[in-house]
C-alpha cells in the first residue's frame, strides 16, 4: 500500500460523554443510580423467608407443553444469541417429556437487574436468571440465590465446567453462579494499517509500546480515513479494569478502595496521554463500528465481538492478548445462571435439569459456536466443532488461550453497583475532557464511600473471613 500519511495529530473528532453514556449526575437526577441494585436489608420487605415460596412471572404456556412443570428464564441475551439459545431450548424440549422453559428476554444485564429487584418487591421471582459477572454478587448479598454445590452429581459434576470461571461464581465454599457465556477482551489491530507502517504483525507486548506504536499510526491515511490508534470506549469501565491491573494498581483490596495509588493513577494517567497529548486515540461513540471502518488502528473489544467483526471489516485484522506493563491485567466477563432460592423445590429441581442441559453436549458446542463467547464447558473446550473452527481462524483460539492469565473483577466492582457508574463517570471525564487523573480518581473514591458504608456490613457476614 502506498504510504500517504499524514505526521500531523489526527482530526477525529472527539465525541462528549454526554454522548457515549449518562453522567453520575444525570443518573441520580432520574433516581437511576440505585435503583436497579437489589436491597440488602428486610431481603426485599419479605419478611419471615423460612419456607417462602414466590409465585413465577406470567406467560403463557402452548397446549403441546401444557402438562409439564413450567421453568421462566430471565436472559439479557438479544437478537442473535436470543436465537441461538432459544434453538437449544427447542432442543431440550424434544429430548424430554416432563419440563416446558419459557425464555423471557430483557434488553440488557441492567434491564434483568432493574426488573428482578421490582419483581421481588411484587413477590414474584423466575427461576433461573442471567446475570452479569458483576450482578450476580449483589442478590446473593441480598440473600434471595439458590445454593447450587449440592445439586452437582456424579452424572453432572463441577469438572463439568472450567475452573477459572466456576471459582468466579464461588463463595463461602458454595456454588451460586454457574458459567454459561462467558468472555475477555481481546486486542483486535488492522494487520493492513501495521503492515504500512511498518509495524509488526502482533499486539504490542506492553502499553509503553503500544504508545510508541499509535505515535507511528496517528495521522496515516487509510481507506478514506485519517486513522487514530485507539477508539476509546467510555461507556464501559471493563477495559479500564483490565489496565489499572496491568499498571499494578485495582479498583479496591476487598472493600478498601486503592484508586488513589500510584499504580492506579498511572494507568488513566496513560490514557489521558495517549489522547490528549500524542493525539493517538479518541472517545468514541462506536468503537466497533470505528475499528471495521478503518477508522481507528485497534481496538479492545469482547471475543463474543470476534464474528461481527469478521463479518463487518473490508480489511485483514488480527487479535493477540491484552498488553502488560508491570503485570498482566485481563479481566473476565460475560453472564452465567443462577436459580433463585424462592422458586419451589419443583422449579429449583427442574431449572437444574436444563441448566444441565445447556452446560453439556451438543447445547454448549452449539451455544459457543452461535454465540462467539468462549467455551467455558469441558464439552465445548474439548468438542470437534471447536477445534476446527480454532484450526481455520486462529484468531478464536486467542480468547481460550488467554483464560491462563485471566482473573474475574475486583471485589469493588462485584460488590457496589455504584462503582461501575463512578468508573464510568471518570474515565469519560479524562478521555472526553482531559482532566487530571489524579484528581478525577480521588473525587471517585470520595463519592463511592457511602455506598461502601452501605455494603460493608453485609459483606464481611457474606463473604469475609
Amino acid at each position: 500500500m502506498p504510504s500517504t500519511r499524514s505526521r500531523g495529530r489526527s482530526t477525529r473528532l472527539r465525541t462528549p460523554a454526554s454522548l457515549v453514556g449518562p453522567s453520575r449526575r444525570q443518573l441520580l437526577g432520574a433516581g437511576l443510580l440505585a435503583a436497579g441494585a437489589p436491597m440488602l436489608t428486610g431481603c426485599f420487605g419479605l419478611g419471615d423467608t423460612d419456607g417462602l415460596v414466590l409465585e413465577q412471572p406470567g406467560g403463557e404456556v402452548p397446549d403441546e407443553f401444557a402438562d409439564r412443570q413450567r421453568v421462566v428464564i430471565w436472559s439479557a441475551y438479544t437478537a442473535h444469541n436470543a436465537e441461538v439459545i432459544q434453538a437449544n431450548i427447542d432442543a431440550f424440549h424434544a429430548a424430554q417429556d416432563d419440563i416446558y422453559v419459557e425464555v423471557q428476554i430483557f434488553d440488557s444485564y441492567e434491564g434483568v437487574e432493574s426488573k428482578l429487584s421490582a419483581s421481588l418487591q411484587a413477590r414474584q421471582v423466575p427461576d433461573i436468571v442471567v446475570f452479569s459477572d458483576v450482578v450476580w454478587n449483589r442478590f446473593y448479598l441480598a440473600e434471595v440465590l439458590e445454593p447450587l454445590k449440592g445439586y452437582f452429581d456424579s452424572s453432572f459434576d463441577t469438572d463439568e465446567f472450567h475452573e477459572r470461571f466456576l471459582a468466579e461464581g464461588t463463595v463461602k465454599d458454595d456454588i451460586w453462579w454457574v458459567p454459561f457465556g462467558r468472555s475477555t477482551p481481546l486486542f483486535y489491530y488492522n494487520r493492513e494499517i501495521f503492515d504500512a507502517v511498518g509495524l509488526p504483525d502482533r499486539a504490542p507486548e506492553t502499553y509503553t509500546e503500544w504508545a510508541e506504536w499509535g505515535r507511528e499510526v496517528t495521522g496515516f491515511e487509510f481507506q478514506g480515513n485519517t486513522v487514530a490508534m485507539r477508539a476509546y470506549l467510555g461507556g464501559d469501565d471493563w477495559y479500564f479494569q483490565g489496565s489499572i491491573w496491568a499498571f499494578g494498581g485495582a479498583y479496591s483490596d476487598g472493600l478498601d478502595m486503592t484508586l488513589t495509588t500510584d499504580a492506579s493513577i498511572a494507568a488513566l494517567e496513560y490514557d489521558r496521554k495517549f489522547i490528549h497529548e500524542d493525539g493517538s486515540g479518541y472517545l468514541a461513540a462506536d468503537g466497533t463500528g470505528d475499528f471495521s471502518s478503518g477508522a481507528c488502528a485497534t481496538l479492545l473489544q469482547s471475543t463474543g465481538t470476534l464474528s461481527g467483526i469478521k463479518e463487518a471489516a473490508t480489511f485483514d485484522f488480527g487479535c493477540g492478548f491484552l498488553p502488560q506493563e508491570v503485570a498482566a491485567g485481563v479481566p473476565t466477563g460475560g453472564g452465567g445462571l443462577s436459580i433463585m432460592k424462592y422458586a419451589s423445590v419443583e422449579r429449583k429441581q427442574a431449572a437444574w435439569e436444563v441448566i444441565k442441559f445447556l452446560s453439556t453436549g451438543q447445547a454448549s458446542v452449539d451455544w459457543t459456536l452461535g454465540s462467539g463467547y468462549v467455551p467455558c464447558t469441558k464439552d465445548a473446550i474439548e468438542s470437534d466443532e471447536i477445534a476446527a473452527r480454532s484450526k481455520e481462524d486462529p484468531r478464536y483460539q486467542v480468547g481460550i488461550d488467554q483464560l491462563e492469565i485471566a482473573q474475574g473483577p475486583d471485589i469493588a466492582r462485584r460488590y457496589v453497583p455504584e462503582t461501575i457508574v463512578e468508573a464510568q463517570n471518570a474515565i469519560q471525564s479524562v478521555y472526553s475532557a482531559g482532566e487530571d487523573a489524579e484528581k478525577v480518581l480521588t473525587r471517585m473514591e470520595k463519592e463511592l464511600e457511602p455506598a461502601i458504608d452501605r455494603v460493608r456490613e453485609k459483606y464481611e457476614q457474606r463473604v469475609g473471613e
